[in-house]
């Protein structure tokens, strides 16, 4: 993917998660120029990761880990949003950046009337495909509903239509 399509986001611990589960961590090179971790969020990833699992991740050149600024900010937030997520708004805010990547419902609602762009993993893997950088999206949702990552039947059909695979 071109340079001048590559955008900066910031992103949460779901999103980590699942996409370290598809073995896809080093797929954030493609679509972002920098992603932004809030420390909170690296805690969260941490405490399920081993060391080499972490040193991984913090090879790869678009992943900075970063703190937030305006804890009054997170704060206010967080009555509405969880405080990873919070912290994620809050990053995304500050930094002026418009994109965050996160798969929890209330987070990503809370982000959007705040202004800024939403993208989960099933988003990723609909954009992978796109770039050509995965074949398919099938086996990634069938490797996440394997690790009780919740997915209707509705969301598995229209994201397997999106993707022409239904």
């Amino acid at each position: 993917m071109a340079d001048a399509t590559r955008v900066e986001a910031v992103a949460d611990t779901s999103f980590l998660i699942a996409l370290q589960w598809l073995e896809l961590l080093e797929t954030l090179e493609q679509v972002h120029t920098k992603v932004l971790i809030p420390e909170r969020v690296w805690r969260e990833f941490g405490e399920g990761a081993s060391e080499e699992e972490l040193a991984a991740v913090a090879k790869i050149g678009v992943i900075q880990q970063a703190q937030v600024s305006d804890t009054t900010l997170a704060v206010a937030i967080a009555t509405t949003a969880e405080g990873g997520e919070a912290e994620v708004i809050a990053l995304a805010l500050e930094n002026r950046i418009n994109l965050v990547l996160m798969d929890d419902y209330r987070g990503r609602k809370v982000a959007q009337r705040l202004g800024l762009k939403t993208r989960g993993i099933l988003g990723h893997l609909l954009l992978l495909k796109q770039i050509g950088s995965i074949a398919s999206v099938r086996s990634y949702l069938e490797k996440l509903t394997e690790r009780s990552f919740f997915l209707s039947e509705q969301i598995i059909y229209e994201v397997l239509s999106l993707a022409g695979e239904a």
